[in-house]
């Protein structure tokens, strides 16, 4: 009994200190006001939109002509009188009194020609690129955005179920002060008294667990809404949801009608077979050998004093016909089909799964009644006051005390459970239904 006590006191004085040293700056929102924040202030979003951007600029990339290769060569500083023999051997060049005298030096241009239109299939897996970054932010919305709702679902629970938590250990409070001074008076037993103080001593670490649920919640929600570290989240309208009479009424092929066939997820998948198809063309490309064009300018190198040549050069595709790129994207084209379908085949039977639980959640939900609550709290007052005026017996008081808070759990879980099984169809539906 002294360790229940000294536990006891560890948690009052635990709890107390916390209220007192963290500083906390509480922001009431409603879901709709949450949501917008975290569209606006999500620092992965953003993040991820610049992707969009990084690839909008390899287009552009993509877009330009290789730069052309201009080179200097065979210079010679200075002729000597030995090398010349005294005379001139060739005169000066227009641009200088003595620029080119005797000397030899040679200019060459180079243009790469790329050929079988392989800078229009760069651009095209580029263009394809982007969209693939585009689906993948549209995947990563859609799934943070669910995981934003849940949070916001279970920070509402946690905190509606802390309140219960709040007002049972004030109703047992109200009880064990009056049962203390039966105790004290020799009207109650000890055994009876630390059997209720017991109680309340659970209720408080029960307290102190659902505080802790609700630390995990606020930090999750404030990193995703970019929010600073104090500020505490209370959501108004957390328990409130939505109507979904007509979802649930149409039955599953009527859900079906209004689901996206394409969601993010599916059209990210889609954007990795374009991928492999772009890149597929681009190998074929390959294989024809590009053109190098020629232009050259060749002082006293030759038998002429100044000589200009022009040429052409290419690699012989003897050896290397590219033909293991060419069959290593042709293999990716299947295996992202594979993937593709894969993930198809995966979505169905998750969105089959999701609405058999939505079913189930509302059915349950339904079955209750709203008035159920409420009259939860009166008679958990009701039992308080007559096991303070010996109507019941002590273990009539707790199993009442204990059937009654598992109840109003029930009811808590039950409207969460609907919310989230909401909240998995919109995510596989890949739009708010």
């Amino acid at each position: 009994m002294r360790f229940l006590f000294i536990i006891f006191f560890i948690l009052t004085l635990g709890s107390s200190s916390w209220a007192q040293t963290v500083p906390v700056d509480t922001m009431r929102v409603s879901r709709t006001q949450a949501e917008q924040l975290f569209l606006t202030k999500n620092l992965r979003l953003i993040a991820e939109k610049l992707t969009i951007s990084q690839a909008e600029a390899q287009i552009l990339q993509a877009k330009a002509w290789p730069n052309p290769n201009f080179g200097i060569d065979q210079v010679n500083l200075w002729a000597t009188q030995r090398q010349t023999r005294g005379e001139e051997v060739s005169p000066p060049l227009a641009l200088g009194k003595n620029f080119g005298r005797n000397q030899q030096f040679a200019f060459d241009l180079e243009q790469l020609i790329l050929t079988a239109g392989k800078r229009r299939k760069m651009v095209a897996i580029e263009k394809v690129n982007r969209d693939r970054s585009e689906q993948y932010f549209l995947d990563l919305l859609v799934s943070l955005k669910a995981e934003f709702r849940n949070l916001l679902t279970e920070l509402t629970a946690d905190q509606q179920e802390k309140q219960l938590i709040n007002d049972q250990v004030t109703i047992l409070s109200e009880v064990l002060r009056a049962q203390e001074r039966q105790y004290q008076n020799g009207n109650l037993s000890k055994a009876e008294y630390f059997r209720i103080k017991s109680l309340e001593l659970e209720l408080l670490d029960d307290l102190r667990e659902k505080e802790n649920e609700i630390q995990e919640s606020q930090q999750q929600l404030k990193t995703l809404m970019a929010l600073p570290a104090e500020t505490y989240l209370i959501i108004n309208d957390g328990s409130s949801l939505p109507n979904y009479t007509a979802l649930k009424q149409g039955g599953f092929q009527l859900f079906k009608q209004k689901v996206s066939e394409d969601p993010p997820r599916l059209r990210a998948a889609q954007s990795e077979v374009e991928y492999a198809k772009a890149q597929h063309r681009y190998e074929q490309a390959k294989k024809t050998p590009d053109l190098t064009l020629k232009a050259g300018y060749d002082r006293n190198g030759n038998t002429m004093v100044d000589f200009v040549g022009f040429g052409v050069s290419a690699d012989i595709p003897v050896f290397d016909r590219n033909k293991g790129n060419i069959l290593s994207s042709k293999i990716e084209i299947e295996k992202t089909n594979h993937q593709l379908q894969d993930a198809r085949n995966e979505w169905q039977n998750q969105l089959f799964k999701a609405y058999a639980n939505f079913l189930a959640s509302s059915d349950f939900y339904e079955r209750l009644d709203a008035r159920y609550a409420t009259e939860l709290n009166d008679l958990s007052e009701s039992i308080s006051r007559n096991f303070q005026k010996k109507n019941i017996s002590l273990l009539e008081f707790l199993n009442y005390f204990e059937a009654f808070r598992a109840n109003r759990e029930t009811l808590l879980k039950a409207n969460k459970n609907v919310r989230n099984s909401l909240e998995e169809l919109n995510y596989l539906a890949g739009t708010d239904l």
